[in-house]
C-alpha cells in the first residue's frame, strides 16, 4: 500500500507495543535463511526453459550460433539460406520467405534498451506508467491529480484527464483490453473509468460500496481479459468484482487478513485469478467458486507488493517488501488452509525504512514451505508498491523479468538464470512502475523524481547471448545449420 499518516501511526504503534528484537518472524520460526545451492539455482533446462528457447527461436538446432547478419542477409535478399560449413559460407535456397514470428524475436530479444532520454517532467511525484496493448500510446498517471495520455510516435500529449476522489494520490491504473477505455483508483470508495479517444470525455465513478466508513483504497484494479468486468484487491482485505454490463459491484470476498495489493489474472480465460496481500501470501481463486481460495503459493516472508501474470495459466512472478522477485508455478500450489501462522503482526515490519534492509539485507529470507521456482535479488522495495513484469513475447520470448527500484533504478533480471543482466540508472528517486514496449526494444520508467525516462538501443551495443540448453564442448565447432533450421521457424509464422 502507499505510505501515508495513516501508515506511520500504525507503525509507530507497533514499535511502541512491540520490543523490536522479538520479531514475530523469529519467534515462529517460519523462515530461513537460503542455501548456498538455492542461491545457485537456475532453471536451466526446465520446461519453463525449453519453452523461452522455443519461442526465440534459440533451442531445436541450435540456431542461436547462426550470426545475424546471416539472418538479416537472408532477409535482404529475400531468400533463405543455409550454413553449408563451419565457415558460414552461404547457398542460395530455390524457395522465397521473409522473417517469422521466431526469427523476429530470436533477433530482437538480444538487444537491451540501454540509453535514457527524457521524455516528460511534471511537479510532482509519478505513480503509475504504463503502455496500451498496442503500444499506441503511453499513460502517466501523476501525484497532481492528473492522468495524461502520449502518443508514441511524437511522445507529445493527446489526451489530459484530471482525477477526481483523490485523497492520497492515484493508486492503480489499466487499460481495457479493447483499448476504449482507461481505469484509475485513489483513496475512495469509487473506481473512475475514462474513454481513451474520442472528442467527448466519458468520466464515470464506479461504486464498490464497501462496508462502512473507514478509509478505503483499492490497491491494484484491472480489467477482466473480455474488458466486461473490473477486478479489485482493496484496503479492507476483500476482493471485488463489478460488472460494466450490470453497472453495479457483483462479487465481495473476504480474501486476506491484512491489505491486498495486487490482482491478476492467469489467462484471458477470466476465471483463475491471484491475489497478494501483505499478509505475504499469495492466493489462487476460480471464478466459478469464488468464496474460498483454491490454493496458495507461501514462500515471501513480507508483503506482496505486485503480481504479473505471464497469461498461458501456469506461471507468474511477485515482487515482495522482503526486497525480492518470486518466479511461481501454479500447479506448485498448496492446498487452502495448508499455512497458517504466518499472517501474524510480522507484516508491520514492512513498515518501509532502514530497518526492513538491515533485518533482511541484500538476500532475502524465505518461508519454510517455499513453493517458488526462482528468487531474484538485488533491487529494493520501500516507500510504495514497486511493480515487476515479464519482458514482451513478441520481442523477447518473456526470457527477462523487471522491475523498478527504492534506489532509482530500473533492474533486468534473466528469468532462467536468475542474474542481473543490467541496471538502467537515470532517476534519483524510487522508480515505482517501469513498462516495456510491447513490440519494440524501449522501456518507459517513471519515477518519484516526477520524470518519465525512455530508454532505447545504444549504437554499438554489446549483444545479448541466449541462455543455451547445453554449452558446446572446449574446441567443438557449433553444430553445422542446414536449411531446415528455418523450415522449423516458418512454422510458427502465424503463432
Amino acid at each position: 500500500m502507499s505510505y501515508s499518516i495513516h501508515d506511520t501511526l500504525r507503525a509507530l504503534l507497533y514499535h511502541i507495543s512491540s520490543d523490536w528484537t522479538n520479531d514475530p518472524i523469529d519467534q515462529n520460526n517460519e523462515y530461513v535463511d537460503f542455501t548456498e545451492e538455492e542461491r545457485s539455482r537456475t532453471l536451466i533446462g526446465h520446461p519453463l526453459h525449453e519453452e523461452i528457447l522455443a519461442h526465440t527461436g534459440s533451442g531445436g538446432k541450435n540456431l542461436q550460433n547462426v550470426p545475424i547478419p546471416l539472418l538479416l542477409q537472408s532477409r535482404e535478399y529475400n531468400n533463405r539460406y543455409r550454413l553449408s560449413s563451419y565457415k558460414n559460407s552461404i547457398m542460395k535456397s530455390t524457395q522465397m520467405a521473409p522473417f517469422g514470428v521466431r526469427t523476429k524475436t530470436h533477433i530482437t530479444q538480444r538487444f537491451l534498451p540501454n540509453k535514457s532520454s527524457l521524455i516528460a517532467s511534471y511537479n510532482a511525484p509519478i505513480f503509475c506508467g504504463m503502455f496500451s496493448s498496442d503500444g499506441s500510446m503511453f499513460m502517466i498517471a501523476c501525484k497532481d491529480e492528473r492522468i495524461r495520455l502520449l502518443d508514441t510516435n511524437s511522445w507529445n500529449v493527446v489526451n489530459t484527464i484530471r482525477a477526481r476522489n483523490i485523497g492520497w494520490s492515484i493508486i492503480s491504473t489499466d487499460y481495457s483490453p479493447d483499448l476504449q477505455w482507461l481505469i484509475y483508483s485513489t483513496w475512495s470508495p469509487f473506481v473512475h473509468i475514462c474513454n481513451t479517444r474520442g472528442q467527448h470525455q466519458t468520466h464515470n465513478a464506479l461504486d464498490f460500496k464497501p462496508r462502512g466508513d473507514q478509509r478505503f483504497c483499492l490497491f491494484s484494479v484491472q480489467f477482466s481479459p473480455d474488458s466486461r468486468e473490473i477486478l479489485g484487491g482493496s484496503s479492507d482485505q476483500n476482493l471485488y468484482i463489478y460488472d460494466l454490463d450490470r453497472n453495479e459491484r457483483i462479487e465481495k470476498v473476504h480474501a486476506h487478513i491484512d491489505d491486498i495489493n495486487a490482482v491478476a489474472y492467469a489467462d484471458k480465460s477470466n476465471q483463475i485469478i491471484f491475489s497478494g496481500s501483505d499478509d505475504s501470501l499469495i492466493k489462487i481463486w476460480d471464478r466459478r467458486c469464488f468464496k474460498q481460495e483454491q490454493g496458495i503459493l507461501p514462500g515471501h516472508s513480507q508483503g506482496i507488493t505486485f503480481i504479473d501474470s505471464k497469461m498461458d495459466g501456469t506461471y507468474l512472478i511477485s515482487n515482495s517488501k522482503d526486497q525480492s522477485i518470486k518466479l511461481w508455478d501454479l500447479r506448485l500450489q498448496r492446498p487452502k488452509n495448508s499455512t497458517s501462522g504466518k499472517q501474524s503482526d510480522f507484516h508491520y515490519n514492512s513498515y518501509y525504512g532502514a530497518r526492513g534492509l538491515q533485518q533482511f539485507g541484500s538476500r532475502p529470507q524465505r518461508h519454510k514451505d517455499d513453493q517458488s521456482l526462482m528468487t531474484y535479488y538485488g533491487h529494493k522495495v520501500l516507500d510504495t508498491l514497486i511493480r515487476c513484469r515479464f519482458s514482451p513475447k513478441e520481442s523477447t520470448g518473456q526470457k527477462y523479468i523487471y522491475t523498478g527500484s527504492h534506489d532509482g533504478k530500473v533492474y533486468v533480471y534473466d528469468l532462467i538464470t536468475g542474474k542481473c543482466i543490467t541496471k538502467l540508472e537515470a532517476h534519483s528517486a524510487t522508480v515505482r512502475d517501469v513498462h516495456w514496449h510491447p513490440t519494440k526494444p524501449i522501456i518507459i520508467s517513471t519515477g518519484w523524481d516526477t520524470k518519465a525516462y525512455k530508454w532505447d538501443i545504444e549504437p554499438n551495443t554489446p549483444i545479448q547471448q541466449p541462455t543455451a540448453v547445453k554449452q558446446p564442448t572446449p574446441n567443438t565447432p557449433p553444430s553445422i545449420v542446414d536449411s531446415d533450421e528455418f523450415d522449423y521457424l516458418d512454422e510458427y509464422e502465424d503463432d
